[in-house]
């Protein structure tokens, strides 16, 4: 009897999934449901609202500028949907002056990243200058954004404070300023608050807020301006005039700290990077360093603002010949130049000077001064508030032994500049000059006043008396 073949084995996969508990495979069915449901949502998010192209900017001259924008753009290329890298693109374009293209990027980093208060700070900053309106409500997002980023919450709290101030907001801008004055900020909190005394006619309580940070960096050439003035508003000609002369003899102040436009200022490139380097070295005195930058930038691209740079500084260090020869040449390159024709007469004039002194005789001095006459008339016919211009133009003049035609243009400098010791001066020696006793003396004694320390006032005022 032939035996009956066995039956095939059965195959144990079908078995083990339907030993499965019927749980199990819910469970198993809701996961790939998820799954699909995911992936699905994310292409619709991604499809429905696609990143918008970042902004590409055509016909940069500048080889730096157009490498830094072209670096910070690929990044976001990179990642479209990073808010730091849009808003790191629009801190490069801000720093280099491309406003519109930077507030674009500010406004998608703002809305793929809307916890970092530096974007709406940044569209606020913008708007400061180009629509003030708008600048407050960005401000204050920023603001309130900034609460708890210690790094920034104080320059942003006072950037809107000063904003609300300048706007007439009093009250607002005085509770944020009140706010600030135990924190790193105080100074300029309390600066704030002076200003805030000032608009509720509380000149006292503004004298001592002003009076508390007159040393600051930062402030102290306009806390000087403004007790100069509270003390003139009380009748106190001596403090006023004390004040005065401080503030006329300190250079601008700086900006205050901020940790996001000190950054901004950092990514400069290109002509501006240069003009900040080279304000640093010249307020160290590297006069040196700062023409050879110039220079640099000349070599490059050979404008009258750079070789006008590099010839003021060699004039510093005492190279006349050569810093002149520069600023002719800057004056040929760019003829509407202004600050070109005026540089050039100042250093004209120095040179002339110490001629003048070697050899009061020397005609290379005269005809020096010929020259700054010349080049500090078209400075004015170029920019006619240029106050400083008019001062050499006068005292060229004055020097060349024609103290009435002297007079007008130092009377001019002094309607546009009526605290400026030197014009002040050269005025009441041409007055004393062309037989003005009494107008001398009174320009001679303002001078005095404005610069107590100087001798020269009262040595022409004793000339003056004694005749």
């Amino acid at each position: 009897m032939t035996a009956k073949p066995l039956p095939p084995e059965p195959n144990p996969a079908p078995l083990a999934v339907a030993a499965r508990p019927r749980g199990s495979r819910r469970r198993v069915a809701a996961v790939a449901v998820l799954v699909v449901l995911a992936v699905g949502g994310v292409w619709w998010w991604r499809a429905r609202d696609p990143a918008p192209d970042p902004p590409l900017l055509a016909g940069i001259t500048d080889p730096e500028v157009a490498a830094a924008v072209t670096e910070a753009r690929a990044k976001v290329l990179d990642r479209p949907r990073s808010g730091l890298a849009w808003g790191e693109y629009g801190t490069v374009l801000l720093a280099n002056l491309f406003d519109r293209e930077a507030t674009e990027c500010f406004v998608e980093a703002e809305r793929l990243d809307p916890a970092d208060p530096r974007w709406p700070y940044a569209r606020g900053q913008i708007a400061l200058k180009r629509d003030p309106p708008r600048a407050i409500d960005l401000l204050a997002r920023a603001a309130e954004a900034a609460g708890d980023r210690p790094e920034y919450r104080a320059a942003f709290a006072l950037t809107l404070a000063e904003a609300l101030l300048e706007r007439g907001e009093v009250d607002r801008a005085a509770a944020l300023f009140e706010q600030e004055l135990d924190s790193p900020a105080a100074d300029r909190a309390a600066f704030g608050l002076g200003q805030v005394a000032l608009a509720r006619g509380d000149d006292a309580g503004a004298a001592r807020r002003f009076e508390a940070v007159r040393t600051n960096p930062a402030c102290r050439k306009q806390a000087a301006a403004q007790l100069a003035a509270l003390g003139r508003a009380r009748g106190d000609a001596t403090a006023a005039r004390q004040y005065e002369a401080e503030a006329n003899a300190l250079e601008a102040d700086p900006p205050w700290p901020d940790p996001y436009l000190d950054r901004v200022v950092t990514l400069q490139v290109g002509r501006r990077g240069l003009e900040r380097r080279v304000a640093l070295l010249e307020r160290e005195g590297r006069y040196d360093a700062a023409a050879q930058a110039y220079l640099a930038q000349a070599r490059f691209q050979r404008t009258s603002q750079a070789l006008t740079g590099a010839g003021v500084n060699l004039a510093r260090l005492g190279e006349f010949d050569r810093a002149a020869s520069l600023l002719r040449e800057a004056v040929q390159i760019d003829p509407a130049d202004s600050n070109a024709h005026y540089t050039l007469a100042l250093v004209l004039f120095t040179r002339a000077e110490r001629l003048w002194a070697a050899e009061p005789a020397s005609a290379e001095a005269a005809a020096l001064f010929r020259q700054v006459v010349a080049k500090a008339r078209r400075a004015t016919e170029l920019k006619p508030d240029h106050a400083l211009a008019y001062m050499f133009w006068g005292l060229a003049l004055k020097n060349l032994g024609e103290p009435a035609a002297a007079i007008p243009p130092l009377r001019t400098g002094l309607g546009i500049r009526p605290e400026q010791f030197d014009l002040h001066l050269g005025l009441g020696q041409c007055l004393a000059a062309t037989g003005d006793p009494a107008g001398a003396e009174a320009s001679l004694k303002t001078a005095q006043q404005l610069k107590s320390d100087d001798p020269r006032p009262a040595r022409e005022l004793a000339r003056l008396r004694g005749r």
